[in-house]
């Protein structure tokens, strides 16, 4: 049974705007896009549907907005159907045609953050790096492979699954968040990966998500919205399972029966790396935390603007919105409306 989640398909990252909108809506029949919509009368049309789909208890995920959390986008899985809100800046949607001069300073604002959290990105490789001059990769080699083992032993010979890439949390204008509990909530397993930076995280899931595939499960996998190419979780619906990178900025603890953790530290990491070398680690941790206070300074910055350009325009007339809302709910459900 499909799970009601919200995650994200795009962000703000080292980058710049990435998104995952073809991962997550190019398999769906139905695809419609908000295109022109005051922000207001958009997420009211969203909001309506989202009521509508949770009476009949059908299953809906949530895309949330990366600039604030807010919701941007349904998906309806059961109906092969999908709804996203078109803004200026998504590459995606946008088709690549020339800003309004009134969204200059929203895209100067992003093009700021965009460049803090790529300045950022060269110093976490630092921080890697130190860690990785202390890691026993036969170690890590070892747990991964056990563990495939273990998962997917009894699972061969079966059609390759399919894998859907997205975001399990966003750099907002007000700091990093995550959805990890409402995306796991309902899941049998879940295993908590702790470690530092550079212990094999990342390598690890993916390793995990591809086994999966070939052995015939499809899976959610959930990348790191400050680096793309890193992997912070992986799903398996089939089996009831998550892995996830549980380390800041998206940190959690085992809470419910069935939750495990894995630490990748106590596994593969010399255990005195921490002590050996404080100094060095300390400096790096400053200096990164200091390029992400700005970028979130510069996105804050963007969102401002944004809702300043918003509050100007005027809103569609609210029998327009009806109608539309109404056209919407019919595109989706047709004759079960």
């Amino acid at each position: 049974m499909a799970r009601s989640v919200p995650f994200f398909i795009s962000s703000h990252s080292s980058q710049g705007f990435v998104s995952f909108y073809h991962s997550c809506f190019d398999g769906l029949d139905k695809k419609m896009i908000l295109s022109g919509w005051p922000q207001k009368d958009a997420q009211q049309a969203l909001h309506e549907v989202l009521a509508l789909a949770e009476s009949r208890k059908e299953p809906v995920w949530k895309i949330l907005f990366s600039l604030d959390g807010s919701l941007e986008g349904l998906i309806l899985p059961n109906r092969s159907a999908g709804v996203l809100i078109s803004r200026p800046w998504d590459s995606l949607v946008w088709s690549g045609t020339a800003l309004q001069e009134s969204y200059r300073p929203v895209e100067q604002a992003l093009q700021e953050a965009h460049s803090h959290f790529a300045a950022a990105l060269p110093i976490h490789d630092q921080w890697e790096k130190i860690y990785q001059e202390h890691i026993h990769f036969d170690a890590l080699n070892t747990l991964a492979n056990e563990t495939i083992s273990q998962l997917f032993q009894d699972r061969q010979g079966h059609e390759a699954g399919k894998n859907q890439l997205r975001f399990l949390g966003a750099a907002t204008k007000d700091g990093s968040i995550d959805c990890i509990p409402e995306i796991t909530a309902g899941l049998s397993r879940r295993i908590f990966i702790k470690g530092r930076p550079g212990t094999g995280k990342s390598t690890f899931l993916k390793k995990v998500r591809a086994a999966a595939n070939q052995a015939g499960w499809d899976t959610e996998e959930y990348r790191c919205a400050f680096d793309p190419n890193s992997a912070d979780m992986v799903v398996i619906e089939g089996l009831g399972l998550c892995l996830f990178d549980s380390t800041a900025p998206h940190e959690h603890f085992p809470s419910l029966p069935g939750d495990e953790i894995l630490d990748f530290f106590k596994a593969a990491v010399d255990p005195d790396t921490d002590q050996l070398c404080e100094k060095e680690l300390s400096d790096i941790q400053k200096a990164y935390r200091a390029e992400i206070q700005l970028a979130t300074k510069a996105l804050r910055t963007a969102a401002e603007h944004w809702d300043a350009l918003e509050k100007g325009r005027e809103g569609i007339n609210d029998t327009v919105v009806c109608e539309q809302c109404q056209k919407l709910k019919e595109a989706l459900w047709g004759d079960s409306l």
